[in-house]
């Protein structure tokens, strides 16, 4: 039997990762934006993705994260802890600890380290890893990013998947911001929950039947993201607004804004290889954002 959607998934935020100044994860400060955005409206944060620099963090720090979330309040059932590794056994091993923390869905990125890789070796890949977790009864979200992972996932691909492990894959996260690919997955896999990663696309992925978004936007600005999902049209602004955001790195610039909305300068670090924004891109950014909804 097919997994089979039985209710929007709704809005996750992914998450952004705050640093101190040693460097390290700051639990504190991670912890209270959760427990932030949650309040707000997202029905779940998602750890170490793209927007919460998951590729810069070790195994290590993301469980510690983990145990910090939960430890503040959060249950581990709102967390979907993110898996972006190129090491079979490594995602094997991160999946199988957030099924036993308590995890019910892991978002899980293609290998992406080697550069063109036939369909088939991506498709082995998630078999040997949907194959080894198969006892955890974890709920697996494909990811579409191929403008990092150059490891694009085509609807065939996924449709392959999804006929071997039906009870496994729950849904696909879309963030290529390319809506012909976006269409052909809501087309094709309308029992599974597509969500998007382009928030202005959401509008156009709902009325197609769209289950929701794991959103950078979502770190401040949640409440333009939960009306669409009932049906109402997009703000007006909101296209505006991812657009300037992609005028400049995406993670820095999402962190750029939640320090400015929250007036928590501390958000504007990053860890290398990025670095936040500049004092006059962060004034940049913010006077537009500023100029959109002041």
């Amino acid at each position: 039997m097919s997994f089979r959607k039985n209710q929007v998934f709704g809005i996750s935020a992914a998450l952004t990762t705050p640093f101190a100044p040693d460097g390290t994860i700051d639990h504190g400060l991670l912890c209270h934006h959760a427990r932030r955005v949650l309040n707000q409206g997202c029905v779940s944060v998602t750890l170490g993705g793209t927007t919460g620099e998951g590729p810069s963090l070790s195994h290590g720090e993301k469980i510690a994260a983990y145990h910090a979330l939960t430890a503040s309040g959060i249950a581990a059932g709102d967390i979907v802890f993110a898996i972006i590794e190129s090491s079979l056994t490594t995602a094997i091993h991160a999946a199988r600890e957030a099924a036993r923390l308590g995890s019910r869905y892991v978002l899980v990125a293609p290998p992406f380290y080697f550069k063109g890789v036939a369909a088939d070796g991506v498709s082995d890949w998630y078999r040997l890893f949907l194959t080894a977790i198969a006892d955890t009864g974890l709920h697996v979200i494909l990811y579409h990013i191929p403008q990092l992972t150059t490891a694009p996932m085509p609807c065939d691909l996924v449709a392959d998947l999804l006929a071997a492990f039906p009870k496994q894959i729950s849904g696909i996260k879309d963030s290529a911001g390319d809506w012909s690919h976006t269409r052909q997955l809501l087309e094709r896999f309308p029992d599974i929950d597509i969500l998007i990663g382009d928030e202005r696309l959401l509008e156009q992925g709902v009325a197609l039947g769209a289950s929701g978004a794991i959103s950078g936007v979502a770190n401040f600005r949640v409440d333009l993201l939960t009306p669409i999902l009932t049906g109402a049209k997009a703000d007006a602004h909101l296209a505006g607004l991812v657009d300037i955001i992609l005028r400049y790195p995406v993670t820095p610039a999402v962190k750029a804004l939640v320090a400015h909305l929250n007036g928590e300068a501390e958000w504007r670090g990053a860890r290398a290889p990025l670095a936040g924004l500049r004092k006059d891109q962060y004034e940049t950014l913010c006077a537009g954002y500023d100029g959109l909804y002041a």
